[in-house]
């Protein structure tokens, strides 16, 4: 009965609006209400009173204007559908690509793309590399003719005295000077061009494995600068809890004490080894905040990473895919800088060539077409109109030593770069096998500290157990302590040191790409 005379109640109020908007009269029925009246009527009420009011207009309209006033409203009604569902697209849009730009910070092919586009370092070095490949540009313009043109045209005043036999004869000019001439001289045997051309292609190349070396370094860094987070990240959290868990053995002396059952050296122990703790805490914030600044040079972005490392990941970064002399090989044929010193001794061959050059002719095809009036005093009052087409030979005969003195001077730097090549293949045989044999001990090294934590845990659960009973003390709860905290932190290290050396062992050998670093980030997860 309520509810129905509630019902009754708004609906008065309905009719009562209408008659507010002057549409209701008495020689107006409802009938007659066009259906842009009635749409006006639904817009301007309460949205609860506009559910009644479109109520009983539709039961008292006749059929056709029903019909002609839902044609009316359709069009509206669409374009409002659509409207709102394009509202919903583009809210569903901002929340993916806000996942996405978080999840590329997260991820490391995300933080990649964010360190190729804001490392100054690597970004000189493409700009280097860019530059260097306009010395091949630069050789090959030496084979190619060269064409010039000459435009003279002026005047030209001159004092003349000709000695003749009845005395001298004085005469002033006053002339017309024109001069014009296109030349084209097309080198036809130079064997210094040819050495440069040489020698340029292998610069180049060289540049370009330089280049793809600064690639690789540039993910070594990020992958390092990452882990090193990571593992800061994972320091802080396992400080903060050796924190809380001397605290706690702090007021569990602190209790035995004020029950006569504890010492004061048990109360001031524990303070002692809790503010050793709180040292370390600071002392590992700190080292995040320098990672954490570290990564932000690196990429540009300032935030704490959430990733999380997936310890079943960790067996494919065994390293035992290939033996270490097959890793030599690969290093070998493969490693940027192996390939750039390699060149530069190709370079510094050419450069010996170039300097021999020095010794041969060179022979050029010259042609000239000139024109030309009153250009000297000699030809004032003629005009030359001129063609000529000439092979030109130069041949050096005596330059007092100067060539002999560079071809010395540059076999000496062929020398120096062969030892040098010779030096890089043996630091970068040494860094494979380095890192090759790291690998195998940090794997050794993971399985003993996993049983060292493992026997620590039994071994804290075991002292706390006997502290509780009375027949261990305090100390011995906090070694135990500190043996669990720090064997964690050793086998957290350890995980870390495993990617790192991978990693390094991939860019010893010349194998560090993008690929890479896509397994190594299938290994972290982000936290949920």
């Amino acid at each position: 009965m309520e509810t129905r005379s509630q019902w009754l109640r708004e609906r008065i109020a309905a009719l009562r609006e209408i008659v507010n908007l002057n549409l209701c009269n008495p020689h107006v029925q409802l009938r007659t209400l066009t259906p842009a009246t009635m749409f006006n009527i639904a817009t301007r009420v309460s949205l609860r009173r506009n559910t009644l009011l479109i109520v009983w207009l539709l039961r008292s309209v006749r059929t056709y204007h029903l019909f002609s006033w839902a044609l009316h409203l359709a069009p509206s009604l669409i374009k409002r559908f659509h409207m709102l569902r394009g509202l919903l697209k583009a809210c569903m849009m901002v929340m993916i690509v806000g996942c996405a730009s978080a999840h590329a910070l997260e991820d490391l092919n995300g933080l990649y793309q964010l360190a190729i586009n804001h490392n100054a370092d690597y970004r000189a070095a493409l700009a280097n590399t860019e530059a260097e490949r306009e010395e091949l540009t630069k050789a090959k313009a030496l084979f190619y003719p060269k064409v010039n043109l000459g435009l003279m045209r002026g005047r030209g005043v001159t004092d003349r005295t000709t000695q003749t036999n009845i005395g001298s004869l004085n005469s002033n000019l006053n002339y017309e000077l024109e001069n014009y001439s296109f030349s084209v001289k097309q080198p036809l045997f130079n064997k210094e061009t040819m050495a440069i051309y040489g020698g340029a292609k292998s610069y180049v190349s060289a540049q370009e494995s330089l280049l793809e070396q600064e690639n690789a370094k540039l993910i070594l860094k990020l992958v390092s600068v990452y882990l090193e987070t990571l593992y800061g990240q994972e320091r802080v959290r396992l400080q903060q809890n050796k924190v809380e868990a001397v605290s706690q053995q702090l007021r569990q002396a602190e209790q035995r004490y004020q029950r006569g059952s504890g010492t004061v050296v048990e109360v001031s122990e524990a303070q002692s080894n809790l503010d050793v703790a709180k040292a370390e805490q600071i002392q590992a914030e700190n080292d995040l905040l320098s990672n954490q600044q570290s990564l932000q040079i690196l990429t540009g972005v300032s935030q704490p990473l959430s990733a999380e490392l997936v310890v079943e990941g960790l067996n494919r970064f065994t390293g035992a895919e290939y033996p270490i002399e097959r890793w030599l090989d690969l290093a070998r044929q493969n490693h940027p800088e192996l390939a750039a010193a390699t060149l530069e001794v190709d370079v510094a061959r050419k450069d010996i060539e170039k300097k021999q050059a020095g010794h041969y002719p060179t022979l050029d095809l010259v042609g000239v077409r000139s024109y030309s009036q009153n250009d000297s005093n000699n030809t004032l009052g003629s005009r030359f109109d001129t063609t000529t087409i000439a092979l030109q030979m130069n041949v050096p005969l005596f330059a007092g030593g100067y060539v002999s003195a560079n071809v010395r001077q540059s076999a000496s730097r062929l020398t120096a770069s062969e030892e040098t090549m010779t030096a890089k293949s043996r630091e970068i045989e040494f860094n494979v096998r380095k890192y090759y044999q790291s690998l195998q001990a940090q794997q050794q090294s993971i399985s003993a500290y996993q049983q060292a934590v493992q026997s620590a845990t039994v071994a804290l659960d075991g002292t706390q157990k006997g502290f509780l009973a009375g027949f261990k003390t305090n100390h011995e709860v906090l070694d135990a302590q500190q043996k669990l905290f720090s064997n964690r932190l050793l086998l957290t290290k350890a995980y870390y040191s495993l990617i790192s050396d991978w990693v390094n062992l991939q860019f010893s050998s010349g194998l560090l790409s993008l690929e890479a670093l896509n397994r190594v980030s299938q290994v972290f997860v982000s936290k949920k």
